[in-house]
């Protein structure tokens, strides 16, 4: 488990067969495909598993140059009616705050995201993001 959370972190060749229908054809904005795999075999990106779905994220330099960290959500497929991010994001949360980030972020392209989001996320363009609760 990472961090108390029903995450598990794993290869991210171990759970690609799995999710690989899901991202073919996504659009490269959502960060899938062999980039995402090479970044999760390099050490670069961590992928989680859960009865809930699959998350991949990496630490980066917060964009807005305050020297802080982010955890960009660089795919999120869930098994169920709502998606990954929507019902875990007290887990992000906890990741976030073990990691050391300070803000979520993740990209998509996905209409009516804004929607189905708790209302703590702000939408630029195609980038959610939002502070980590407890920071």
């Amino acid at each position: 488990m990472i961090s108390g959370t029903p995450f598990l972190i794993v290869e991210i060749d171990e759970i690609w067969p799995r999710i690989a229908h899901l991202v073919t054809g996504v659009d490269p904005s959502d960060n899938a495909g062999d980039d995402l795999r090479c970044d999760c075999r390099e050490g670069r990106a961590l992928c989680l598993t859960s009865d809930d779905g699959v998350l991949v994220i990496q630490l980066l330099p917060s964009r807005d140059g305050s020297g802080d960290l982010d955890l960009f959500v660089r795919l999120a497929v869930s098994d169920g009616e709502l998606g990954a991010i929507q019902r875990n994001d007290a887990h992000l949360d906890a990741i976030a705050r073990d990691l050391g980030a300070k803000r979520l972020v993740f990209h998509t392209l996905r209409s009516g995201m804004h929607r189905v989001l708790n209302p703590t996320w702000h939408v630029r363009y195609t980038v959610f993001e939002r502070l980590v609760n407890g920071c």
